[in-house]
């Protein structure tokens, strides 16, 4: 009975920081969020980072894709 309560009370616990971390990311998400500004102002959006990011991440993933299937026919021959 004494284990059945420690695992229940671990699982609660791991369960309790899983939720404060998921909570503490978001609020810092939107706490970052931009006001929109008026409308009207400058139309051309810059790129930021972030997309950048994004974006080499998909090259990277496509080559090694590209990469895998090219071994993969290769090795089958």
């Amino acid at each position: 009975m004494y284990l059945l309560n420690e695992t229940l009370e671990i699982a609660i616990m791991k369960t309790f920081r899983n939720l404060f971390s998921v909570l503490l990311i978001l609020s810092a998400g939107i706490s970052r969020a931009d006001d929109p500004g008026l409308p009207g102002g400058d139309p051309d959006v810059p790129i930021d980072g972030g997309v950048v990011i994004l974006l080499v991440a998909g090259v990277y993933y496509g080559v090694q894709k590209i990469r895998g299937t090219k071994e993969e026919g290769s090795e089958s021959s």
